[in-house]
């Protein structure tokens, strides 16, 4: 009941800032994350006319699925954006008026990329040059090696919630090596194996996983586009990434979690949320 009426109240409190918004966007998450939201529309948005100075975190992807579906006011422009999560795999996309699902698992997803990577552990580490800091990070060859170990453990995750209904998405921790250093693909084998052998014990037949999985293969080839499309970027490539960037420049910063995609946003590849920008622009002007 508490969740509800806390809900509730955010919903409705934009009532006393909408006047700083051209529209309102309502997304998921929790308050710590509104900065990294309002400055990633603000690069998004540049020089469309359209003002967001606040946006309204209401929770968990349901939750913000099911506020937009309740949402009676037709007087404001809103939008609701959730997470394209695990169903981008298996099924198509909630379809509600004025609510959009992102192309990817999760919105920082979109901030993963060579510039935004290195850009980032260039103003921490404030010694080397930028060039130095690219040629010694080497994210090309660091994301191609994710590509397959960590595509097939989403192939499964996807599987066991489409069969079973739930998952754990644990985090890209659980799967290094004792250094925290290299995936170690024994441990996702052995996740894998785990998952088939729990839905194998539940009366699924061998042959509808090999077909299901055999599907995923056929829609998501095994590549970077795939990677950024089907992985959590928030549990896996961005923690793994922290690892990678303390290895190489040899610092350990303790930085909050949001801080670190916050210092993505300002260069992120925008071309990849053009879909975005082209939904609220098309709200804007209804």
């Amino acid at each position: 009941m508490g969740i509800d009426f806390s809900t509730n109240v955010r919903q409705t409190a934009t009532v006393f800032t909408q006047y700083r918004n051209t529209i309102d966007i309502y997304t998921e998450d929790k308050e710590e994350d509104k900065v990294f939201y309002v400055n990633l529309l603000k690069r998004l948005l540049a020089g469309t006319g359209i003002q967001i100075k606040d946006v309204y975190p209401l929770g968990c992807r349901n939750t913000v699925i099911n506020c937009c579906q309740k949402d009676t006011d037709v007087k404001r422009k809103k939008l609701y954006i959730v997470d394209g999560d695990i169903y981008l795999q298996f099924r198509d996309k909630d379809k509600c008026n004025r609510l959009y699902v992102l192309d990817a698992y999760c919105i920082e997803n979109f901030m993963i990329c060579e510039e935004s990577l290195c850009h980032l552990a260039y103003r921490l580490d404030g010694r080397k040059s930028y060039d130095e800091v690219k040629s010694l990070l080497n994210i090309p060859q660091v994301l191609n090696n994710l590509v397959h170990p960590l595509i097939d453990l989403f192939f499964f995750y996807s599987i066991h919630m489409e069969l079973y209904g739930q998952y754990e998405i644990s985090h890209i921790d659980t799967y290094l090596d004792n250094k925290k250093e290299n995936i170690d693909n024994k441990k996702i084998v052995k996740k894998i194996e785990d998952i088939r052998s729990r839905l194998i014990s539940h009366g699924i037949k061998d042959n509808k996983i090999d077909y299901l999985l055999k599907k995923r293969k056929e829609k998501f080839p095994y590549n970077l586009e795939t990677l950024l499309t089907i992985v959590s970027a928030k549990n896996y490539i961005i923690p793994y990434f922290k690892h990678i960037i303390h290895k190489k420049m040899k610092y350990d910063i303790k930085i909050p979690k949001e801080s670190w995609k916050f210092n993505l946003v300002d260069n992120y590849e925008v071309e990849r949320l053009n879909g975005l920008k082209e939904e609220i622009i098309r709200v804007s002007k209804s």
